[in-house]
Order: structure tokens, then C-alpha cells, then sequence
């Protein structure tokens, strides 16, 4: 009867520990609140390194970022700088959900002209607008997709609190995310709501992808992720995110 009894407790005790883990929407939102709520412009590059550290592939990156917004918006530029081509990601988050609208010049047939030449065919510079945009599409196979570059899983209703965990050294809840037919484990920190790293797992638990922050700076009084990483085991692969600059625009 007592060995019951002590069962019975420690599954009691379980449950409760469960229930004290807050909703992942309520976790989720008190991460976006924590963004700058000004408009601001961040800079910087993607580079895709081989083991040796040899960066294979570069591109430039510019964000516009409106999260305090109504509704909350934001904007994302990426060139290649050697062959010209862009490609631009507008998002607007909506209660119902993100609305986007792509471009991409790669859908012409010939790249932007360099400085200096000519080119009869303007339109190209507008790019290719796609109506069946997938957030979750790589870009430019350097296995960043569109969602990890724009932090889109905040924003997601599809999510649960799993545990707490510790990131860093600091006590984080760690919110889990479909992803398709894998998941996200994303890493918040329980006392700020800054998002310490995220995971992307197979069912049965196996590494595709993991997001590492490398390093923080305060840019213009504003504290921002400097240097991330985007490390997948399977393909020894590394493509790193730079911020060089931060700064404040005007309103959008």
C-alpha cells in the first residue's frame, strides 16, 4: 500500500511540475515584446564557410525591421554581389497570420547589369513577384531558410512548452515548433525573453540544424544579436550571419 502511495505521489508531483510550465504563446509573446519597437535598418552578410573556414558564398543582407508596428512589419534584402542577383521578403504579421509578398531577380534570365552598362530590359530590377511563397525555403541552398532569417517562429500558433532547460548559463523554457515533418526547439530565457539558440530535429530526435548565437552588441543603445550561426552536422555545413551596422529609420 505504501509503495501505491509514493507511486501515486511522485506522479502527482509530475503533473504539477507540468502545469507550472506557462502556455508557449504567453512565452512567445513576452519574446516579442522585447524587440525594438522603433523602426531599424540592419546590415551586414551570410557567408557560407567550408570546414577549413573558407567562405564559398557570400551575400549581402539588409533589414528593414518595424516590430512595433501596426501591424508589426518588416522587410529583407539580399544581393549577391557577384552576379547582381536580389532577392526581397516583405512580411506583415496579422492576428490571423504573416501575409508575404517575394521578388526575386533570379527568375530573369540574365543578372542585373554591372555599373556603367546599359540594359533595355528595366523591368528586370523589379524581380519576379511569387504568389506561392514558402517561408521555409532555403536561401540560396546555404541552408538558412526565410524563417530563420526573419525570426518568423515568434510569431507562430502552433507551439508548446516542453521544459526549462539552461542556454548559456541562464534558466530558459524551451518551446517546441513544427517544422514540416521535423520540429523546432527554440531556447527563450526566462527573465529577458531573448531568444538563446534554436534546434531542428527529426521525429526521432536527429540534428538537421542548429542556430547559435555567437555574440551580442549594443548598437546605438540598442542590443542586438551580432554573429549567428547556422550549423548542420549532416552536411559539416556552416553559414554565418554578420550585423555590422544597426541603426534607427523613420517610421514606414
Amino acid at each position: 500500500m505504501k509503495r501505491v502511495t509514493l507511486i501515486g505521489f511522485f506522479l502527482c508531483a509530475a503533473i504539477l511540475h507540468a502545469e507550472e510550465l506557462p502556455p508557449a504563446q504567453q512565452i512567445l509573446a513576452f519574446a516579442r515584446e522585447q524587440l525594438p519597437k522603433e523602426p531599424i535598418r540592419m546590415t551586414g552578410s551570410l557567408k557560407e564557410r567550408a570546414p577549413n573556414g573558407f567562405v564559398k558564398k557570400e551575400l549581402t543582407v539588409e533589414m528593414d525591421l518595424n516590430w512595433g508596428g501596426a501591424p508589426a512589419n518588416a522587410t529583407y534584402r539580399i544581393r549577391d554581389q557577384k552576379t547582381g542577383l536580389f532577392q526581397t521578403l516583405e512580411i506583415e504579421w496579422f492576428e490571423e497570420g504573416p501575409e508575404f509578398q517575394y521578388s526575386d531577380s533570379s527568375e530573369a534570365r540574365e543578372a542585373l547589369p554591372s555599373e556603367g552598362q546599359s540594359n533595355d530590359r528595366r523591368e528586370r530590377q523589379n524581380g519576379v513577384d511569387s504568389t506561392n511563397f514558402n517561408p521555409s525555403a532555403e536561401i540560396d541552398g546555404l541552408g538558412v531558410t526565410w524563417a530563420d532569417l526573419s525570426f518568423a517562429f515568434l510569431w507562430t500558433r502552433d507551439a508548446k512548452t516542453v521544459q526549462t532547460d539552461k542556454k548559456l548559463g541562464k534558466d530558459c523554457y524551451v518551446i517546441s515548433i513544427p517544422r514540416g515533418q521535423n520540429h523546432l526547439l527554440l531556447w527563450i530565457e526566462k527573465e529577458t525573453g531573448r531568444v538563446f539558440g534554436a534546434k531542428e530535429e527529426t521525429s526521432d530526435g536527429k540534428l538537421v540544424k542548429e542556430i547559435k548565437v555567437v555574440s551580442v552588441k549594443e548598437f546605438d543603445e540598442l542590443w542586438m544579436v551580432k554573429d549567428l550561426d547556422i550549423i548542420r552536422p549532416a552536411e559539416n555545413g556552416r553559414t554565418s550571419l554578420r550585423i555590422d551596422s544597426v541603426e534607427r529609420i523613420g517610421e514606414k
